[in-house]
């Protein structure tokens, strides 16, 4: 009898691990989907020459490549890296540290809603409107 019993715990523990493993697994993916891809800022106060681009992988990396025209008229821009993950509708983006910026990694949060092809941020008291690209436009600077 302690056999059956010990075996029948053994099922139980297994059969419970696996329950949790697969919960933990799939909510998150389905957190992130809606704003995986790539984004672009558009403001019509910005420069014409500027554009600003934002990348959510399904592995968590962010991207972010600012393209503008230099001194010189010379095409210049800075690519930002780093992660992100999602909490309900909070957006938490970790951009690394770097050389020229910033020798420290920096996070910023945003409440977010995404509503067909355009995603928007909230933080503090500006909302910043992005559009959904195609991938081809920042992969060239990645």
């Amino acid at each position: 009898m302690k056999k059956c019993y010990y075996a029948l715990m053994v099922m139980l523990m297994a059969l419970v691990s696996v329950g949790f493993a697969a919960c933990g697994d799939d909510e998150p993916e389905l957190e992130i989907a809606e704003i995986v891809g790539t984004w672009q800022y558009d403001d019509p106060d910005m420069f014409d020459d500027t554009v600003l681009l934002f990348q959510f992988t399904k592995d968590r990396k962010y991207h972010q490549v600012a393209k503008f025209i230099g001194a010189e008229g010379m095409p210049e821009h800075f690519v930002f890296h780093g992660t992100y993950s999602v909490k309900g509708n909070q957006l938490i983006v970790t951009i690394d540290p770097t050389p020229l910026f910033s020798d420290k990694s920096e996070t910023i949060e945003f409440s977010y809603a995404v509503e067909g092809d355009k995603l928007e941020l909230l933080s503090g008291w500006e909302t910043i409107t992005l559009t959904r690209v195609n991938a081809s436009v920042i992969e060239p600077y990645l």
